[in-house]
């Protein structure tokens, strides 16, 4: 084999020239130059021959190197056998449930990568060796004309990235055909957020029933799934003035999702809600009753209580009512924080954040906050200070 342009690759021992493959085209006879990337170097006396299998110079660069990686841990060629896309993703997701991740998480990665076989499947693509760049691209094409968010196609796009990282990190692959490849995050999508008006309303107007649920929302700023597993042995109702919410369930794992627990003191209007709740089930908050329970005591479900916020955001007139979620009560919780100038130590703690970006998506700024912080803005002349005059010296 001869290769054209051949050139050498710093930092590699033994030394790693790479360049591209001369053949014979079968139609015209003639002599081609491929595209991709070929390296050689010798070994052992004898002069070695790998495709690289990309035509971007710097990922052939970097595949070099993990060539040196390779034979310094003793493994003298790249097994030849074809790994498919398919299996290598089934054993991504076997990878990563060994990390532990959360069963929602190990779900999502599950969907997202079964689907991203198939559509290469059905596109004649189905070895990862052959995967390239431009197979990325058209996968994310696919995506837009599937008309998904761009979000949730950033999402998908990364979790494609991560997964070719995987198959190059452990030689499933010789290289990583999507390492050059930049995605740009989008801008996070404006997200409702109840006025103070609005929460006083929705507090005064709602259901007894849902009345409670809504108050702790509101005055702690906790997910659905934490509400809904919530224990009466969680509030420490001794503690303190008013006492201390201890969120410690709701997540995937029977933990919160951020796996951290904490504890949110209870302000005194929600205290008032939670000593008119009656003690007759383990959970403080329970379904109405229903067939299966008559007497209540049924587990609260997500997609109801959406629907009753709905209704109560429609009956009371509140503009686009339909725009409203559970999580809106989080979004306000947040904003209110702010608003009162709490710190970001206490707003990151009591929503269990760890990073002030995240909670900056859920911050609101109300236009009447906005028109008071614009009202202290003035500009005045400064008035110059008396020269002082030394007092006499003293003899």
């Amino acid at each position: 084999m001869k290769l054209i342009d051949r050139q050498p690759v710093e930092g590699t021992t033994p030394p790693i020239y790479i360049g591209h493959r001369t053949y014979r085209d079968p139609k015209t006879r003639k002599e081609e130059v491929s595209r991709t990337w070929y390296c050689e170097y010798c070994l052992h006396g004898e002069r070695r021959y790998e495709p690289l299998k990309t035509s971007n110079k710097t990922v052939a660069i970097r595949a070099a190197h993990q060539i040196i990686n390779r034979l310094e841990s003793g493994q003298t060629r790249v097994p030849s056998r074809r790994i498919e896309l398919e299996p290598l993703t089934k054993e991504y997701t076997a990878f990563i449930t060994n990390k532990g991740r959360a069963p929602k998480t190990l779900q999502k990665y599950k969907s997202v990568l079964e689907q991203f076989a198939t559509w290469a499947q059905a596109r004649g693509i189905r070895s990862a060796s052959v995967f390239s760049e431009d197979h990325f691209w058209q996968y994310r094409k696919f995506l837009a004309d599937a008309e998904l968010s761009d979000c949730t196609i950033y999402d998908r796009l990364i979790l494609v990235k991560q997964f070719f990282k995987w198959a190059a990190k452990s030689g499933k692959i010789i290289v990583n055909p999507v390492a050059e490849a930049e995605i740009a995050e989008p801008e996070s999508a404006i997200q409702p957020c109840f006025t103070p008006a609005q929460i006083k309303t929705l507090l005064t107007r709602a259901h007894p029933h849902e009345r409670a649920i809504y108050t702790m929302m509101a005055f702690t700023g906790m997910r659905f799934g934490e509400i809904r597993d919530l224990r009466w042995t969680d509030l420490l109702l001794e503690e303190g003035s008013y006492g201390f919410v201890v969120i410690q369930r709701g997540g995937s794992g029977e933990t919160t999702k951020g796996r951290r627990i904490r504890r949110i003191p209870i302000h005194p209007k929600l205290r008032s809600a939670i000593d008119r709740l009656p003690r007759k089930f383990e959970r403080v908050f329970t379904a109405r009753p229903s067939e299966k329970y008559p007497d209540g005591g049924g587990e609260i479900d997500e997609r109801r209580l959406l629907r009753s916020l709905k209704r109560l955001c429609r009956r009371v007139g509140f503009p686009n009512p339909d725009q409203y979620k559970l999580h809106t009560f989080r979004h306000a919780f947040a904003s209110m924080c702010a608003r009162n100038s709490i710190s970001y130590k206490y707003a990151l703690e009591w929503m269990g954040h760890k990073s002030s970006e995240i909670l900056d998506l859920y911050y609101t700024m109300y236009d009447d906050t906005a028109e008071a912080a614009i009202k202290t803005i003035e500009y005045k002349a400064s008035t110059p200070k008396p020269a002082r005059v030394p007092s006499p010296a003293t003899s």
